[in-house]
């Protein structure tokens, strides 16, 4: 299987690894395998122990299995971390470093049988790993209360009631099958010059609501940052590549309830006072972006950001 993902911001990520001492390393989103490589190639690493949802974590890790013997991958949520660790070879251990790429990578997106694509013809699938739910359920079963609320809020669309209706309508005739079924309704029901502004594709929005709900990104994502703490050593640093508001939220909350930062739950309200213990230091005052450079060549990119934080 040829391996399409590209590791977004590897420079940076790998800039925050500890150069000298021998190290601990979760990577929590294998993925591709694109930082674990990195990692395992220039770093003195103990044990690199990887964490993915997907089953095809484990073909794509095979090279790496056979190259390096310090290096394991377990097929499961990661919001699991900490169970995970315990069941592993690795349940005494401590680790310095617990790494996070959220959002899809190329090979979910590019294999069109996923149903991850608005671009490419599949069934409406979005499953990351074995879910319990899928893309065409809640497509073709949910009320049009529901959808819209799902797509506006992991999709943050605010043409979310029209397009759940155009869902309804267009369901009435027949089942919503394919993503490009999905696409061009999604496509019919915002105005052209909206997206064409916004040069964005119109079902861009709705197919990250359906992804981001299929697989409880969030929920999963706020679980096992929560968990972090307890199996880092002090002066451990957590690193998290995001790709949406959404996912940076939480992120960027988690490490500010953490570091005593003051914070708002909104904008409209004054900054609260954390109750919570001190346990975090945040390495970058505001997350980094990718260079230019990187854009040109892999535009997937353009949306990321990376936050690091430190354990006290």
């Amino acid at each position: 299987m040829k391996n399409l993902h590209k590791p977004v911001m590897l420079k940076e990520v790998i800039s925050y690894i500890p150069p000298q001492k021998s190290i601990n390393i979760i990577d929590a989103t294998f993925g591709g395998g694109g930082y674990s490589r990195a990692i395992l190639k220039n770093f003195n690493v103990s044990e690199l122990l990887a964490i993915d949802r997907d089953p095809i974590s484990k073909i794509l890790s095979k090279d790496i299995s056979l190259k390096f013997k310090n290096f394991s991958l377990v097929n499961d949520k990661f919001s699991n971390i900490d169970k995970i660790v315990k069941d592993s070879r690795l349940k005494n251990k401590k680790f310095d470093v617990i790494l996070y790429d959220l959002g899809t990578s190329s090979n979910q997106i590019d294999i069109s049988k996923r149903g991850f694509s608005f671009s490419k013809e599949g069934p409406l699938n979005m499953q990351m790993g074995q879910d319990t739910r899928n893309a065409f359920e809640i497509v073709n079963k949910y009320d049009e209360k529901n959808l819209a609320k799902i797509i506006f809020d992991y999709g943050e669309e605010r043409y979310s009631r029209i397009i759940a209706k155009e869902i309804v309508k267009n369901r009435k005739i027949k089942f919503i099958e394919t993503t490009t079924e999905l696409s061009d309704i999604i496509k019919q029901s915002i105005p052209k010059k909206i997206y064409l502004k916004k040069n964005i594709h119109p079902a861009t929005k709705t197919f990250q609501a359906l992804r981001i709900y299929v697989n409880d990104e969030l929920n999963e994502l706020k679980t096992s940052l929560k968990k972090t703490i307890n199996i880092l050593n002090p002066n451990g640093l957590i690193l998290v590549v995001s790709f949406q508001s959404l996912e940076d939220r939480v992120v960027k909350d988690f490490f500010n309830h953490n570091s005593g930062k003051r914070w708002r739950s909104s904008r409209h309200y004054p900054e609260l006072p954390d109750n919570m213990a001190t346990q975090l230091k945040i390495i970058t005052k505001k997350p980094l972006v990718p260079k230019d450079s990187e854009i040109l060549i892999n535009p997937r990119s353009r949306s990321a950001k990376l936050r690091v934080a430190k354990k006290i």
